[in-house]
């Protein structure tokens, strides 16, 4: 029988689907002027971001800002059935398609070491299905990024980007799924008040 969370994954990747290119690069680009202008942006020496897929948030205009702000530009790549990592970019020439067919880092990129993970000057943005008002997250069923913040105790900033109609008043949770700190969207930024 077919789960709330399945429900909603397949009823949001639907809608999100039925955006059209045009709207997709719109958007995004408006998500990402928000969020450039933010001192949260400003003042990370780390981006933590992931390579855009389908009809998800597109990341990779936003990654040429981020190298030529002389920013570190970090994303994952999926090592394991059960893992992923994070590498360091340097030039968008350094991606190879990888699982699923989403570009990732390739074999000359380092892995971003513990310590840097814990750099309070951190900014890790997460992609999702959906968010809601309690700053939860709908992934994609994978577990990766719950593992992964887990894992590495992560004291970054984690912001959730989403389009407008992707941020929901109530998705359903389990005791492993890790909360963000912070939603963006084309048109509203939500933050948590309570001292992350």
């Amino acid at each position: 029988m077919e789960t709330e969370k399945q429900r909603l994954r397949k009823e949001m990747s639907g809608r999100r689907n039925r955006l059209t290119a045009e709207e997709i690069c719109r958007k995004s680009g408006q998500i990402f002027d928000r969020l450039t202008a933010l001192d949260i942006y400003r003042d990370a020496e780390i981006i933590y971001s992931y390579g855009s897929f389908r009809s998800e948030v597109r990341t990779w205009e936003f990654h040429r800002r981020v190298l030529a702000d002389h920013k570190i530009l970090a994303l994952p790549k999926v090592i394991s059935r059960t893992a992923m990592e994070f590498y360091h970019i340097r030039h968008p020439d350094e991606l190879v398609r990888g699982y699923m067919g989403i570009m990732e880092p390739g074999e000359k990129c380092p892995v971003i070491s513990p310590s840097d993970i814990k750099n309070e000057r951190c900014l890790m943005l997460l992609p999702g299905l959906a968010f809601d008002r309690e700053f939860s997250r709908l992934g994609y069923g994978g577990g990766y990024y719950d593992r992964y913040l887990a894992e590495k105790q992560s004291t970054a900033r984690h912001c959730g980007i989403a389009f407008d109609f992707q941020l929901l008043n109530r998705i359903p949770k389990e005791p492993l799924d890790h909360p963000v700190d912070m939603i963006l969207t084309e048109s509203c930024l939500l933050e948590r008040m309570d001292g992350r």
